[in-house]
């Protein structure tokens, strides 16, 4: 049996005329404006349908007459927001709160000879259009979505046992889609000038897609994303031009791709290479160095004694492994001292210092230094610099956590297509600016 549908209680005030805003619950009394509009005369000296265009009215309030139709206290035309409009009838509409109340409303329609076009009264801000829910009623679930990943037939179970409210799985879903863009740039913030870029990977029905992230690293906040088909160069250039002005350009840490030198220094930044993903490479040159040390062990042993066992073989190769590792681990550790020096000018001194003793480390850290390091230190140096010295991260694990935190890896395979994943990604992402911002109000 259908629940009957309460009057809105609007339809039991008298017959005076009242004014509605729509930033408050409040009543107040309106007095015509003019001795013309209230005897609802008004002469025209000019073509009554010529007007000058208008905007939108940002400021909308509302009028009840004496039977209960809702209409604009300024009516106009919502396509061309022109006031030349007519008084067309009325619709009714069911509305319903965020606590399940229903309310009958009748909504004045009107019709435009600018136009031709008809419109009727909108709660704009409280009720969206061919929409029965509240704004607020929707926004419940976009505060679930914006700290957790949570399906929506599991948010409209939610809306049952919290609310009391029957609510299709399509207007929760529908709810979810706050932006239509694949672009997000933030204009909340102050940009620093000091950055963190990084690309994650989305793979979608339609093949993988990539989320470029410029987070900025003082104010602990994303300043752009774009989910974009590629990952190339051009695409991190357009990217970053697009979202960073000149006069903003001071420093940015990477990861050590390829190219991405080139895109920084053409973007007149100075680019500090992630320590992290330094020691990520050192350890997988290391790791193919001691793999191909371990065959050439066995080939070596093989020859000295044919008749080895296999146990044996094991254990000795392992043995001379295990030796490698701690002679390969201490000089390891001797090399990354340079980055906890205190000043710039002392890591400066430390290179010298490495370089007197290069021909002391093991054979893979020493061709690494050589080719790979030593003709590019100072890019792995300016987080020491005084003007980047407590702005600049000498990692880029800032974007890296952001990435956790709005989209984690568990989540990535749940998403099928660009606009879902990028409309979760700014869910999230409003979640974290509010976070940040109770923190500075604390």
């Amino acid at each position: 049996m259908y629940e009957l549908k309460k009057t809105s209680p609007i339809n039991n005030m008298e017959s005076i005329q009242y004014m509605f805003c729509v930033e408050c619950d409040n009543t107040v009394e309106r007095e015509p404006r003019s001795e013309i509009e209230g005897n609802s005369v008004q002469l025209e000296l000019m073509n009554p349908f010529y007007e000058v265009k208008r905007e939108k009215p940002s400021d909308v309030s509302f009028d009840m007459d004496e039977n209960g139709v809702i209409s604009y206290s300024d009516p106009f035309c919502k396509h061309c927001h022109s006031h030349k409009v007519t008084k067309h009838g009325y619709n009714v509409r069911d509305l319903i709160t965020e606590d399940d109340e229903h309310y009958i409303a009748k909504v004045q329609r009107y019709y435009c000879p600018v136009c031709g076009k008809y419109s009727q009264t909108e709660f704009t801000g409280q009720y969206e259009n061919y929409c029965n829910f509240s704004n607020e009623t929707k926004e419940r679930s976009i505060g679930v979505r914006e700290i957790s990943w949570y399906p929506f037939r599991k948010l409209k179970e939610l809306y049952q046992i919290f609310c009391g409210i029957i609510i299709s799985y399509e207007t929760v879903r529908k709810a979810q889609i706050i932006t239509n863009d694949l672009y997000y740039l933030n204009q909340e913030i102050k940009q620093s000038g000091f950055y963190g870029y990084d690309v994650q990977w989305e793979h979608l029905d339609d093949g993988y897609h990539y989320r470029h992230l410029l987070f900025d690293l003082v104010n602990n906040a994303p300043v752009a994303e774009l989910l974009a088909p590629d990952e190339d160069l051009k695409t991190t250039y357009d990217f970053i031009n697009k979202s960073v002005k000149p006069i903003d350009r001071k420093a940015i840490v990477t990861d050590l791709k390829s190219g991405y030198d080139s895109v920084m220094k053409k973007l007149g930044f100075k680019h500090q290479h992630c320590i992290y993903h330094l020691r990520l490479a050192i350890n997988e040159r290391i790791k193919k160095f001691l793999k191909q040390k371990d065959i050439e062990l066995r080939i070596q042993f093989k020859k000295e004694n044919e008749k080895i066992s296999e146990y044996k073989l094991n254990k000795k190769v392992k043995k001379e492994i295990e030796n490698l590792k701690d002679e390969i681990n201490i000089y390891k550790q001797l090399f990354f001292e340079l980055f906890e020096q205190q000043t710039y000018d002392k890591a400066i001194s430390y290179i010298d210092l490495l370089r007197n003793e290069i021909d002391n480390f093991p054979e893979v850290l020493k061709n690494y230094l050589i080719k790979d390091f030593f003709p590019e230190y100072k890019k792995f140096l300016w987080f020491l610099k005084d003007e980047f010295k407590g702005k600049l991260t000498r990692t880029d694990n800032d974007s890296e956590m952001y990435f956790h935190a709005t989209l984690p890896k568990a989540e990535k395979k749940r998403y099928r297509t660009e606009k879902g994943v990028f409309n979760q990604i700014c869910n999230r992402k409003n979640g974290w600016m509010k976070n940040i911002k109770s923190q500075l109000t604390k």
